[in-house]
């Protein structure tokens, strides 16, 4: 039999992601969660779509990170601004 990845049960894929090397990666209760806060962008009703399940995972990881990206002239800026204060 065959497995769909873009159609299957929650306990499929729980099941499917938990076979893997990396051992037990997600239970029943922390999947029933993220599929609450995804809503339907993972799945419609009570099949999941593993790609899309993926694809949020990591749109909400990169959420969590904090923006680092400074233009050079702020950190020029900041630099100069400790050696006054250090002087």
């Amino acid at each position: 039999m065959a497995i769909d990845p873009r159609n299957l049960k929650p306990s499929d894929l729980a099941r499917l992601l938990n076979s893997m090397p990396p051992g037990a990666v997600v239970d029943e209760r922390q999947l029933y969660r993220h599929r609450m806060r995804a809503g339907y962008r993972i799945g419609g009703g009570r099949r999941v779509d593993l790609f899309r399940y993926v694809a949020w995972l990591v749109e909400e990881r990169d959420r969590s990170r904090p923006e680092k990206a400074r233009d050079y002239e702020a950190i020029k800026e900041a630099a100069a601004q400790r050696n006054r204060v250090l002087s």
